[in-house]
C-alpha cells in the first residue's frame, strides 16, 4: 500500500492540469481566429506539456533513493530508460522552451528571436553536461581543474 499523497502536491497537480486546460482553451480561440499563429499552434503543446507535467510530478516517488517499479535506481546513471524523473525533467524542459517561445512571439518578437529564446535554456544544459564531465575526466586523471588558492 503507497503512502497518501500530501496535499501540496494535489493542489499542485490541480493547477498544472487547470493552467494547461486553460492554455489549450485560449489556443484554440486564437487558432479560430487565425490559424496561422505560429504562438498559438505552439501554445496548444504548451498546455498539454502542463499536463502532463503534472501528471508525472504527482507520480514521483517520495525519497531519493527510491527505485521505478521494475526495480531499477533511478539514480543509476547506467539506466538509459523513461524513469519518472527523467520523463518530468524531459517535460520541465520541453514547458521552459515552449513557454519561452510563447511569451516571446506574444511579446511581438519575430520568429528567430523566439526561436533563439527557446533554445537557450536545452543549449545552456548541454554546455553544463560537457563542462561538468570535462571537470570530472580531469578529477579522475587528478588533474588541476584550474583553481589558484
Amino acid at each position: 500500500m503507497s503512502a497518501p499523497r500530501s496535499r501540496s502536491a494535489l493542489v499542485l497537480l490541480l493547477t498544472a492540469v487547470v493552467a494547461g486546460c486553460a492554455i489549450v482553451v485560449f489556443a484554440v480561440l486564437a487558432l479560430l481566429r487565425d490559424p496561422s499563429d505560429d504562438a498559438a499552434w505552439v501554445a496548444v503543446v504548451l498546455g498539454g506539456l502542463f499536463v502532463a507535467w503534472g501528471i508525472t510530478f504527482d507520480r514521483l516517488p517520495d525519497d531519493d533513493r527510491a527505485s521505478d517499479s521494475d526495480g531499477v535506481d533511478d539514480s543509476d546513471h547506467h539506466n538509459q530508460g523513461w524513469t519518472p524523473r527523467r520523463l518530468n525533467a524531459a517535460l520541465s524542459t520541453g514547458l521552459a522552451m515552449t513557454g519561452a517561445y510563447v511569451v516571446i512571439r506574444a511579446l511581438g518578437r519575430p520568429l528567430d528571436t523566439a526561436l533563439v529564446g527557446a533554445l537557450a535554456w536545452p543549449a545552456w544544459r548541454l554546455v553544463n553536461r560537457f563542462l561538468d564531465g570535462v571537470i570530472r575526466r580531469r578529477g579522475a586523471r587528478g588533474e588541476a581543474d584550474g583553481a589558484t588558492d
